[in-house]
């Protein structure tokens, strides 16, 4: 019995000597001196890869009249693509569309077939930024109705973003060490660095091809397309605790 009792004993002290413990450590914790920061790293890059969504439609009373004339507009795009340098993975002509077109009769109520709009949409994938104008002028010429707005990329954005996560760690700890120079106090230890989510790349100049600014008399129009840069940005949060 007295045995028990001796152990219940101990063990009560085991366990408030461990609640003593942790308290001790939570408020050394609580009292730390930490600096929280940001720090952040952007580049202007000049864009190396192109997307074009170009697209050829045709309507006709007759469904089959329709998707012929598409099919025959579309042979002719992705020649002319081809005759520019293109190969054969970088466009894919394989999207089709087809949509029936009523007419509607107010007087009877009645909805009625008009025709059938058909269309082809061929996308490409250009890393000869420089035939980017040549390109949309002659798909025109040769039967696109429609091109949208050219999406620049970045083929190596990935290793741009660890460089500039490299640059914006550096600038966090800058910022830090200003902080802490302004305590008059020393920087110690990182504690912690977060990446925060990355941006969408931003175009400096508009997403719409923009004019070099020459006039027509000094180059032909399809050399007058300019792509602007892609604006790349990343941030980090970092804790950096206060030297003794």
């Amino acid at each position: 019995m007295k045995h028990s009792q001796n152990t219940r004993a101990f063990l009560v002290a085991l366990a408030a000597l461990c609640l003593a413990s942790a308290a001790s450590a939570t408020r050394a914790e609580s009292t730390t001196r930490v600096i929280n920061v940001t720090g952040t790293a952007e580049r202007l890059v000049r864009p190396d890869v192109a997307h074009l969504d170009i697209t050829i439609d045709s309507r006709d009373a007759k469904l089959d009249v329709a998707r012929r004339e598409a099919g025959t507009k579309t042979v002719s795009v992705v020649r002319s693509l081809k005759e520019l340098g293109l190969a054969d993975e970088a466009i894919d002509s394989g999207s089709l569309v087809v949509q029936p077109e009523f007419s509607w009769d107010s007087k009877t109520g009645v909805r009625r077939l008009q025709g059938y709009l058909v269309a082809r949409i061929v996308r490409v994938r250009l890393l000869d930024l420089d035939k980017l104008g040549v390109i949309l002028e002659r798909v025109v010429k040769v039967g696109a109705n429609q091109i949208a707005p050219p999406q620049f990329a970045l083929q190596n954005e990935r290793v741009l973003r660890r460089e500039l996560l490299t640059d914006a760690t550096r600038d966090a700890k800058r910022n830090a060490a200003a902080v802490a120079a302004g305590l008059d106090a020393e920087l110690g230890a990182v504690l912690r660095v977060d990446a925060i989510e990355p941006d969408t790349p931003a175009f400096a100049a508009p997403m719409l091809l923009r004019a070099s600014g020459v006039s027509a008399d000094e180059t032909a129009v399809a050399e007058s397309y300019r792509p602007g840069d892609i604006r790349l940005r990343v941030a980090v949060k970092a804790s950096f605790a206060i030297a003794p």
